[in-house]
């Protein structure tokens, strides 16, 4: 990565932010920029530091509840000026004001669009923005949520200087839980030691990653003030606040990996993945994207993503793109663009996507297009996204997705395609051989026989058969016998293999456009 790419993100917004106040007082214009933020404070504060790095700056906030200007030398804001505060009059007094400016203003971007806006308000706009018009330096900063940017008019969206303010990362949110802890520390009498609220800050900076900096600290007082010296349970309470929050407002879980099985007979992809492991902490160009998983249900596709977090080490995020498409119209586009800055901002990490296919093919006319966009932005993000969320996405079927199918296989998406097919004899001979050792003698030569039997079955048939068996043995107080499992192959046999045949035509396109995930079939 660029040197710049690896300064603090806020510095660098807070530098083109200088330099936009710097180029408007020197050319005598007036300037515009979008501050796409879900932390206002946050931005604010960021606003406080550019206007006193400038010097000779007022700083105005302007806003339907009130008009403000904020004194330096008192640290505070004093309301200013008087009227009617909708967005226009906004506008309108500050185009009045004299000497350099900058004002905030927000939730003024409705009033902006081509449709459904006031055309006052755009017109207005546009004479402050025009070539022709003077002023002392004055810069307008939209401060509004990251789904504003459609917002913006055509007419003058080239004429915005577009910054975004991601959340914040683990390493700044480790900052401020040190400095939140110190705080707390401090004003409870407590003493603790540098490195014990160093470790302490590690620990609970994990659970506060895809919160705003102002929430971080809101939810870190949450969890300490009540008893600061119960760390282990504030780590707690945050895990689980973590855990609701993505499964409520994002439709993500987070995976347990520690139980999780090793891949059995995925021999190919296995490798493949080892080879990728240190790729998937990579930021940029060279970092490993993902791969997609195309096979039949039942071959073990979740448990394998899980296996996968654990095999590279890295914590694995179920992302339920279904949930978040069904949600409802309006707020859909808005969580998809959550969902991404905060998978960003948990990397590095496994995100696991399940049938991707269920993101194609829905939209129509009554939703206004929207599950197009949304299908557009997830591509978008697939192939744009810099940052190391390695995706495992699985698929049953490649119909819904039409042409779109191909080029996941092809693009830039992901690193590379595998077919993930039914066990072969092997493979099925080791899983038997694993849950038969603790309830059958010989478990190896039942466990062979047994895999002889169950052709064309699915890993999750073959655990049925297992489990089935096992469960009826202890019903009739009797020992799990090869009898008992070779019955229970002959009752699901028909059902295993019509699902295998099923999916021919899907296995046919496998083999020619994926790499085979394991190196033995049948």
């Amino acid at each position: 990565m660029s040197q710049e790419s690896r300064q603090d993100v806020t510095g660098q917004v807070r530098d083109r932010i200088v330099r936009v106040i710097k180029a408007s007082r020197a050319a005598r214009r007036v300037r515009a920029c979008l501050l796409s933020t879900r932390d206002r404070d946050h931005a604010i504060a960021l606003l406080k530091e550019a206007v006193t790095v400038v010097g000779e700056t007022a700083l105005h906030h302007f806003t339907v509840s009130a008009r403000r200007r904020f004194q330096p030398q008192d640290l505070r804001w004093e309301t200013v000026g008087q009227g009617p505060n909708d967005t226009f009059s906004l506008l309108d007094e500050a185009q009045r004001l004299r000497g350099g400016s900058v004002v905030v203003l927000e939730d003024c971007t409705p009033f902006l669009r081509d449709e459904g806006g006031d055309q006052r308000v755009r017109m207005l706009l546009a004479q402050m923005l025009s070539a022709e018009t003077q002023s002392d330096g004055l810069v307008l900063v939209f401060v509004e949520p990251p789904e504003a940017g459609d917002r913006l008019p055509a007419i003058l969206r080239d004429q915005f200087v577009r910054l975004d303010i991601p959340y914040p990362r683990t390493p700044e949110l480790r900052a401020i839980a040190t400095q939140e802890i110190a705080l707390l520390a401090h004003r409870t009498g407590n003493t603790l030691a540098p490195e014990q609220t160093r470790d302490q800050a590690g620990r609970l900076a994990n659970e506060l990653v895809g919160l705003t900096r102002s929430a971080a600290r809101d939810a870190l007082w949450d969890a300490l003030a009540a008893d600061p010296d119960d760390s282990e349970g504030a780590y707690r309470r945050l895990s689980v606040r973590k855990a609701e929050q993505l499964s409520r407002d994002l439709a993500m879980n987070i995976l347990e990996t520690a139980g999780a099985e090793e891949p059995v007979g995925l021999d190919n992809l296995v490798d493949y993945l080892k080879v990728a492991q240190d790729r998937m902490r990579v930021s940029g160009p060279q970092r490993a994207r993902g791969v997609l998983l195309i096979g039949p249900p039942g071959t073990g596709k979740t448990m394998l993503a899980r296996a996968i977090g654990r095999l590279v080490s890295l914590p694995v995020v179920e992302f339920r793109l279904s949930a978040l498409m069904n949600s409802l119209l309006g707020e859909t586009e808005r969580r998809f663009a959550q969902a991404f800055q905060t998978l960003e901002a948990m990397g590095p990490n496994v995100v696991f996507i399940d049938e991707i296919e269920k993101a194609f093919g829905d939209s129509s006319e009554r939703d206004g297009g929207t599950m197009m966009r949304c299908t557009g932005a997830l591509l978008s993000w697939l192939s744009d996204n810099p940052y190391p969320n390695y995706i495992v996405a699985t698929s049953n079927s490649l119909r819904r997705m039409g042409e779109i199918g191909l080029t996941m296989t092809r693009s830039e998406r992901f690193d590379a395609a595998f077919f993930v097919d039914v066990p072969g004899h092997a493979a099925r001979q080791k899983m038997l051989e694993k849950w038969l050792r603790e309830h059958v003698g010989n478990s190896a030569a039942v466990a062979d026989e047994i895999a002889g039997l169950t052709e064309k079955f699915s890993g999750a048939d073959l655990r049925s058969v297992f489990k089935q068996a096992l469960h009826r043995a202890a019903h009739e107080n009797q020992p799990l016998t090869r009898e008992r499992l070779g019955n229970e192959v002959e009752r699901k046999r028909a059902r295993a293999v019509a699902l295998y045949d099923e999916f021919r035509e899907l296995r046919h396109w496998g083999q020619q456009h994926c790499d085979p995930a394991s190196t033995t079939n049948d």
